[in-house]
């Protein structure tokens, strides 16, 4: 009877390492495909190989940052652009079209300037689930080690109870 329990818990224990593995499969591939999105990210433009190349889970979340970052840039960009008094101080005595040039510039760089803070605030996201996944990862390999340990100690334990109960002819 106390066979029977053994090898009960040794299945249950192979079939909890089994799972286990599956979760760890699972959160080595959702860690790798968020590195793979946090690359795509890194200089701040999304490029068209950004988009073919980034995983098909982060293809949504690519593209809502693409939108988002745009959105947000423009919108600051034209608020403290019309702070300055559209960059027109000073620049009275130039021709429309060097004006037009300087006012260009200025815009674009206040675009840029908010461009950065919107990747500066997605990376800082990125960074504190990164770092979130990569505990729960380490938590599954401890996890796994102890059941393997258990599973090897029943395996001996098994052993030695079949050695032991094997009929002694002499």
């Amino acid at each position: 009877m106390s066979f029977l329990v053994l090898f009960a818990r040794k299945m249950s224990l192979k079939n909890q390492v089994s799972d286990l593995n599956y979760k760890l499969m699972q959160k080595s591939q959702e860690l790798q495909e968020l590195q793979q999105y946090t690359a795509a990210i890194a200089d701040g433009e999304v490029s068209m190989n950004d988009l073919t190349t980034v995983p098909a889970s982060m293809f949504g979340r690519l593209s809502q940052y693409m939108v988002a970052s745009n959105n947000y840039a423009t919108q600051a960009a034209q608020a403290n652009y019309a702070m300055l008094g559209g960059a027109q101080a000073g620049q009275a005595q130039q021709d429309a079209t060097a004006q037009q040039q300087y006012q260009y510039l200025v815009y674009k760089n206040l675009y840029d300037q908010q461009k950065q803070q919107f990747l500066k605030a997605e990376q800082a996201q990125l960074h504190v689930k990164e770092k979130a996944m990569e505990n729960e990862k380490l938590k599954l390999e401890q996890q796994l080690k102890m059941m393997e340990a258990e599973l090897q100690t029943l395996d001996q334990s098994i052993n030695n109870g079949i050695k032991d109960s094997a009929p002694q002819y002499a």
